[in-house]
């Protein structure tokens, strides 16, 4: 069982290597592991890759340690391969190769943006549980029939008025037919942290049967019927971790709003005729707490 369970592991890490981005040109200096032409393997990016598994004993890393560094060798032959074949000067590859660098560059410095972040205190995470009671203590599963609208924004109006005068939703349906309104029908169960926070406020107020219409973004609009609800509550302790997790993400995108808010404020950003944004698009503004 337990080759059994290096080898599927090993296999994954293989995938995972094979499928990755090319490795730097350039790698902090440490003790050679393998050659493959030119090129070198270090130790700390074997190790790297290594970490990639995760926790093992001892005598499964030593296993997996040489099959990771085979996996690693096949790599570099490949992307030698690759290169002697000039596969890396085609356009979709050059390009995938520059947006997979930039990637890597943005996760390293939103790592180096984020790790001075404290921990949300418990004061905090009893704060949030008790301003949000339909997600954590008054906790629902709703079954809804919804429908999804394709509507222009000035008809709106026009629509919820029509549900108001409909008397079943079939009715509503019927009239959205003849307006030629395209419809996608569908019922589901959701439980509260799985409704966008614009449906769950609707939601939370309403008795079974009732239906509203509840605009979502531009040229879509839901219109949602409860069918019924489920009280489901969450104590705090269930909730303290997902509750801590919350509150640091929002955190986080409260910090990067306003870094990308301060670089666009101090770089040069020039859009060639015709794709510049609309005016009534700015530039991401500062998150508020």
């Amino acid at each position: 069982m337990k080759s059994r369970r290096v080898t599927l592991a090993v296999a994954l890490a293989i995938a995972t290597l094979l499928s990755g981005c090319e490795q730097p040109a350039t790698s902090p200096p440490d003790t050679v592991a393998a050659k493959v032409g030119d090129d070198t393997i270090s130790e700390f990016e074997l190790g790297r890759a290594m970490a990639r598994l995760g926790p093992m004993s001892a005598a499964d890393a030593a296993e997996a340690r040489g099959k990771v560094l085979e996996a690693l060798v096949d790599q570099h032959l490949v992307s030698d391969a690759a290169k002697n074949a000039k596969l890396d000067k085609l356009p979709e590859v050059a390009l995938a190769m520059q947006q997979a660098q930039r990637q890597v560059l943005v996760e390293a410095y939103m790592e180096r943006l984020f790790k001075d972040l404290p921990k949300p205190s418990d004061s905090d995470i009893q704060d949030y549980y008790n301003r949000h009671p339909e997600l954590f203590a008054q906790r629902k599963l709703y079954r809804v029939h919804e429908l999804e609208l394709q509507l222009a924004a000035g008809r709106v109006d026009e629509v919820a008025a029509q549900l108001k005068q409909s008397r079943s939703l079939a009715e509503f349906s019927d009239w959205l037919g003849t307006q030629g309104i395209a419809v996608k029908s569908g019922e589901a169960v959701r439980p509260a942290e799985k409704i966008p926070a614009t449906m769950l406020a609707q939601l939370a107020r309403m008795k079974d049967g009732q239906a509203v219409v509840v605009p979502m973004d531009e040229g879509r609009v839901s219109v949602l019927q409860l069918l019924d609800s489920q009280a489901q509550p969450v104590s705090f302790e269930q909730a303290r971790d997902a509750i801590a997790q919350l509150i640091l993400g929002g955190k986080r995108k409260t910090l990067l709003e306003a870094e990308i808010h301060k670089l666009r404020g101090s770089g040069k950003i020039e859009y060639a005729s015709g794709f510049a944004p609309a005016p009534t698009e700015p530039a991401m503004q500062p998150g508020k707490p």
